[in-house]
C-alpha cells in the first residue's frame, strides 16, 4: 500500500522537513496515517457502492500514484523554500490522493481475483507484501550513505524515483496482460447475449432471476445503443446486479472481522517502531528504524506465503477461528509498551549488558507481529471466494472488503495517536 511507502520514509519527513522537534515532526507519523486511512475508507464505500469498471479502476488508481510519486520527487528538490506547515499540509494532500489511488487498484484487482479463486486472492496479498519490502529495503540501504543533506535527498529522490518507475512497470504489465478481456470471457456473454453454455447451467431459482436480470440489462443497452445515447465510458464493461451489502455481510462477516480488527491493532506499529531506539546494536537510530520496517515488511511477507500451506486452507481452520486468531494479536501491546520502557532507559547507556538482547529480542517481536498480519489478512483474503456462490458476489466482495481495511486502518490511525501521547509519558 502506498501508505506504507510514507511510513517507512517517516524518518526522512521527520528529521529532513519538520526537523524533529516541531510539532509538525511530532504528528507527522499518525497524521499521515490518520489522513490515508479515513480517506481510503470513504473513497472504498463510495468504490463499493459502484458495482462495475473493476478493470479499469486498476489502471486509473496505477495513473493517480505515478501523478503523486512524480510530483513528490520534484518535492524532495524544493521543500527547503517552503514553510513547515505548507510542506505538511501539502504532504497530506498527496497522502490522500495516493491514498484513493490504491483503493482503486486494490478495489478492482481484489474484484478479479476473487472471480478467479483463492490462488489468485493470495497472489495478490504476496504481491502486496512484496511492495512493501521493496521500499524499506530501499530506503534501510540508504540509510548507510554518508549522512549529510545532499546524500540524504538523492536518496529519497531516488526513492521516489524508483517507486514511481516500478508503478509505470506495473501499468504496462497489467495492459499486456488484458487481464480485463480474460474477466469478460468469465462471464460468457457474446455480442450482448448470455450463452446458452450459460443459460443452461442455471442451478437455482435465484441464478435464474440472476440471469434474467443480465438479460433486461442487455436489452437497455441495446435500447441506449439503438437511440444512440450509449455512454462510451460504459463500453465493454459487465452487465450485472447489485449485490446488497447485508448479503454479503451474513456470509463474510468473520472473514470481515478478522480482517478489521488485525489492521486496528497493526496500526500500533508505527509508532512503537519509529520511538523505540536501539540500545546496544552498532546502528544508529537512522539506520535501525528502518531494520524494523524492513523486518516487520519481511515477516508479513512470510506470513502471506505460509497462508497457502494444506493446514490453513483446510476446511477445519474456519473463518471463525480465523477471527479468534486475529484478537489474539492484541497481546503484542503490552509487548512494545515493554520495549520501549526498557530501550527508552537503556539508550545511550553503553555498558547496559543486556541491550544487545534487548535490541535482538524486539526485532523478533516486530518480525513475528508482522509475520501474524500477513497470515491473518492472506488467510481472510484467501476465504472469501469459498464462502460465496457466485461471480457477481465475489466481484462485490471486493470493494465490501476494502471498506474494512480501510475501515480497520482508520480506527487504528486514531487509537495510534494515544499510543503517541503514552510514549511520549514513558520517554519522559
Amino acid at each position: 500500500m502506498a501508505v506504507e511507502l510514507y511510513l517507512s520514509a517517516s524518518q526522512y519527513f521527520k528529521h529532513d522537513i519538520f526537523k524533529d522537534t516541531s510539532i509538525w515532526a511530532k504528528i507527522f507519523t499518525s497524521s499521515m496515517m490518520s489522513f490515508s486511512t479515513i480517506s481510503s475508507m470513504l473513497f472504498n464505500i463510495y468504490l463499493a457502492k459502484r458495482q462495475y469498471k473493476y478493470s479499469r479502476r486498476v489502471i486509473n488508481g496505477l495513473v493517480w500514484e505515478i501523478i503523486v510519486f512524480t510530483v513528490m520527487c520534484f518535492f524532495t528538490i524544493l521543500h527547503f523554500l517552503l514553510p513547515k506547515w505548507f510542506n505538511f499540509m501539502f504532504i497530506m494532500m498527496l497522502v490522500v490522493i495516493s491514498s484513493m489511488g490504491t483503493a482503486m487498484t486494490q478495489n478492482g484487482i481484489m474484484a478479479i481475483a476473487n472471480v478467479f479463486g483463492s490462488e489468485y486472492s493470495q497472489g495478490v496479498m504476496v504481491g502486496q507484501a512484496v511492495a512493501g519490502v521493496l521500499p524499506s529495503l530501499v530506503l534501510f540501504a540508504l540509510a548507510f550513505i554518508e549522512n549529510s543533506s545532499v546524500s540524504t535527498t538523492g536518496g529519497i529522490l531516488l526513492y521516489f524515483f524508483t517507486t514511481t518507475l516500478v508503478v509505470t512497470i506495473c501499468v504496462v504489465m497489467f495492459s499486456v496482460s488484458k487481464i480485463s478481456r480474460k474477466v469478460n470471457e468469465n462471464w460468457n456473454v457474446e455480442d450482448g447475449h448470455i450463452t446458452d453454455v450459460l443459460l443452461g447451467s442455471l442451478r437455482s431459482n435465484e441464478e435464474e432471476i440472476r440471469i434474467v436480470g443480465r438479460i433486461d440489462q442487455m436489452e437497455d443497452e441495446d435500447h441506449r445503443r439503438t437511440n444512440g445515447t450509449r455512454d462510451d465510458n460504459d463500453e465493454g464493461e459487465e452487465l450485472q446486479l447489485k449485490v446488497p451489502f447485508e448479503v454479503l455481510f451474513a456470509k463474510l462477516k468473520y472473514l470481515v472481522l478478522s480482517i478489521f480488527t488485525t489492521f486496528v491493532v497493526t496500526l500500533v506499529f508505527p509508532v512503537f517502531a519509529s520511538a523505540t531506539y536501539v540500545t546496544g546494536l552498532p546502528l544508529s537510530n537512522a539506520q535501525y528504524i528502518p531494520l524494523i520496517f524492513m523486518l516487520w515488511n519481511l515477516g508479513d511477507l512470510y506470513g502471506r506465503v505460509i497462508a497457502d500451506w494444506p493446514m490453513f486452507r483446510d476446511q477445519k481452520f474456519t473463518p471463525r477461528k480465523t477471527f479468534i486468531y486475529s484478537l489474539l494479536r492484541v497481546a503484542a501491546i503490552p509487548l512494545f509498551l515493554m520495549f520501549t520502557a526498557i530501550t527508552s532507559s537503556s539508550s545511550g547507556d553503553e555498558e547496559h549488558n543486556g541491550s544487545v538482547i534487548v535490541d535482538l529480542c524486539y526485532m523478533l517481536l516486530q518480525f513475528l507481529f508482522g509475520v501474524t498480519n500477513g497470515h491473518v489478512i492472506s488467510m481472510s483474503f484467501m476465504k472469501v471466494p469459498e464462502q460465496l456462490d457466485n461471480d457477481d458476489e465475489k466481484e462485490a466482495a471486493g470493494g465490501f472488503t476494502n471498506i474494512f481495511v480501510s475501515t480497520g486502518l482508520a480506527l487504528g490511525s486514531i487509537i495510534s495517536y494515544v499510543f503517541v501521547f503514552i510514549i511520549d509519558f514513558i520517554i519522559r
